[in-house]
């Protein structure tokens, strides 16, 4: 071994990467033929945090020898880093080819499958390594991600439990602890696992996000709030702790427990009372004066947290406004099977009513407005919308004079308290003889025509409703009062409504 090779490898060794680097790159360039030596100068590469070069190296060390097993494994790991995952899939194939039992190739393949969201063939890739190696780290952990995000929670406590047992310090095995045995309905284990955790990590403003909840789950409200608040505060005024924190005293606020919610709204607002989402739930948890409409950035971020589980939350509470606005177009437009409308989905979400109001539209014909961004990804995902349009439904509305034959709302005028402005928007945006479904959650607190619910969502009654209808110019076709979702051990109840322009 040369002289420079020993200089490389101690530098390596010490984490001196650029003097390391310089030393592989002079011995490879004088040696071209030594595959070894592109192999460790894309290690410095990779250390260095530059994959794209890591890969032209090990791209150079596998023309030199295309059996090059470190190689091989090498470029799988960075293209899987790059995110280029069809080329992770590619060398991990081959390196499996010359190592049935290459635990990073495993790992590679798994990984892979999981980003595709192809989570039986991740698990398998998974269950492979964990086969060669019981005590393999990654692979475990792997397995209990894999298992949480397919619901199987038993499992996946199994395996983050297991994982806890090879590294007692890993904090995301204890969260995953915590996060399934929340889900099994094992508490006290949740609370336990949250409390590992923080003895790792008591900065991690999710750490105490999960205490929060797991106190919750226990009752222990005083608990649960002074984690809420200090997951708020070790984050800095992260919006999704706002959010998560707004939550928490709303279910607070449903459980009766009034001095607390009193306490930390009043400090919640002092702090940050200048952000627009803290505002808006300040106001709704303590049921003062508020705006007219939800702040854009409240409903904005709101839901571009909560994209990604959307329709799961929703199947949770039962969600039924998008079935209900279907048996209404059924019911309206009878059994043809084209209709060649033009159609609005305000708010259009996720998609969910997107999936039948494809067979109504126009071959061009449907369009899904919503202020979400990450809701309108979740939504393109389904290819289902002719155009998707990130937006103010209002603002939309405004530019599209006689443009649309049918508007579809669902529980999104809930996010609007004075719908004035909103329904001369609908009535202007429709062509003749156009038509809007939508639902509104029913007033049940007092007699006002709108109210702002702790939950900063608005309640209508539906008398305003009808007076703003007939005002605009709409024909009232049909009105039905129905349980749109369950809120908590509530059921929220709202009307279905359906209106046609006159003229």
């Amino acid at each position: 071994m040369s002289n420079l090779e020993n200089m490389a490898q101690e530098y390596y060794q010490k984490g001196e990467f650029p003097l390391a680097l310089s030393a592989w790159l002079e011995l490879a360039q004088s040696n071209p033929e030594k595959e070894d030596y592109y192999i460790c100068a894309g290690n410095c590469f990779d250390a260095l945090g530059n994959k794209e070069s890591a890969v032209k190296c090990y791209l150079k060390a596998y023309k030199q020898n295309k059996k090059s097993l470190p190689a091989i494994s090498n470029l799988a790991t960075a293209y899987y880093e790059l995110e280029n995952l069809e080329e992770a899939k590619k060398y991990s194939c081959l390196a499996l080819k010359y190592d049935s039992e290459n635990l990073s190739a495993l790992i590679n393949l798994g990984n892979v499958f999981y980003r595709q969201k192809k989570y039986a063939e991740a698990l398998e890739y998974y269950k492979k390594a964990v086969e060669i190696n019981k005590d393999y780290f990654v692979a475990v952990i792997n397995l209990a991600n894999t298992y949480f995000d397919l619901k199987d929670y038993a499992a996946s406590l199994h395996y983050a439990k297991q994982a806890t047992k090879l590294d007692s310090k890993a904090l995301q095995a204890w969260t995953l602890v915590g996060n399934s045995a929340l889900e099994t309905g094992d508490y006290d284990e949740a609370l336990s696992a949250f409390l590992s955790a923080e003895k790792i990590d008591s900065a991690d403003p999710w750490i105490h996000n999960y205490l929060s909840q797991a106190y919750q789950k226990k009752s222990l409200w005083k608990n649960a709030l002074e984690n809420g608040w200090q997951a708020v505060e070790k984050s800095g005024g992260e919006e999704s702790h706002h959010i998560n924190f707004g939550y928490l005293l709303y279910e607070a606020k449903l459980e009766k427990q009034d001095s607390l919610c009193v306490e930390y709204v009043k400090i919640w607002q002092e702090k940050y009372g200048q952000n627009q989402i803290v505002l808006h739930m300040c106001k709704a948890l303590s049921e003062g004066a508020s705006e007219a409409i939800a702040p854009a950035e409240y409903v904005r971020r709101i839901f571009d947290v909560f994209a990604p589980d959307f329709e799961q939350v929703l199947h949770g509470l039962e969600y039924r406004a998008p079935d209900l606005i279907y048996r209404f177009l059924q019911e309206i437009y009878g059994a043809k099977k084209y209709f060649g409308l033009r159609i609005l989905d305000a708010g259009c979400g996720t998609g969910l009513c997107g999936k039948f109001l494809k067979k109504y539209a126009s071959i061009r014909g449907l369009t899904g407005v919503d202020l979400s961004s990450g809701m309108l990804k979740e939504a393109e995902a389904k290819k289902i919308y002719n155009k998707l349009i990130c937006q103010d439904i209002i603002t939309h509305l405004e530019c599209k004079k006689s443009s649309y034959d049918l508007i579809v709302a669902a529980d999104v005028f809930t996010y609007i308290g004075d719908m004035e402005k909103l329904f001369s928007a609908l009535y202007d945006s429709l062509k003749k003889n156009g038509r809007v479904i939508f639902t509104v959650s029913e007033n049940f607190i007092n007699d006002s025509e709108w109210f702002l619910h702790a939950s900063g969502r608005f309640l209508h009654s539906l008398k305003y409703v009808q007076n703003l209808l007939e005002k605009n110019g709409f024909l009232q076709e049909k009105i039905s009062r129905e349980k749109l979702r369950n809120e908590g051990d509530s059921e929220v109840f709202g009307y279905v409504i359906s209106a046609q322009k006159k003229h």
